[in-house]
């Protein structure tokens, strides 16, 4: 079975792990949060999990935010530290472009990693 490029958060320790998280950043309308891999931990790709709230828009409209975030994601995925992340919009977000969107969550999601001192 292959190794996926990027995983979904799926157990409650690292969700409760990203209140409190160990870098954070933000750029124009996207933030995220960061927590590094526990010690021992064999994961060998990047968690991401989205917090897109109602004040983004209509259900409609949220989840296709979401899914352009995870668009985005994928095709970051070989770039990012392993680790997990949360990933929550302004509504500005549903304004821009993919190419604008896919940029500023780059941006977010590398200096949040590597805010904690982690590696690049």
């Amino acid at each position: 079975m292959p190794v996926p490029a990027v995983g979904k958060i799926q157990d409650r320790a690292t969700f409760r792990a990203l209140r409190r998280p160990a870098g954070r950043a933000k750029h124009g309308p996207v933030r995220v949060g960061f927590v590094p891999v526990a010690p021992g931990t064999s994961r060998l790709f990047p968690q991401v999990g989205y917090a897109i709230g109602r004040r983004c828009g209509n259900a409609v409209t949220r989840n296709r935010l979401r899914r352009r975030l995870r668009a985005a994601v994928a095709d970051l995925a070989p770039e990012l530290p392993t680790g997990a992340y949360l990933v929550t919009c302004e509504p500005d977000a549903t304004a821009l472009g993919y190419g604008d969107l896919a940029e500023a969550l780059g941006r977010a999601m590398r200096a949040a990693a590597t805010a904690t001192g982690g590696p690049r």
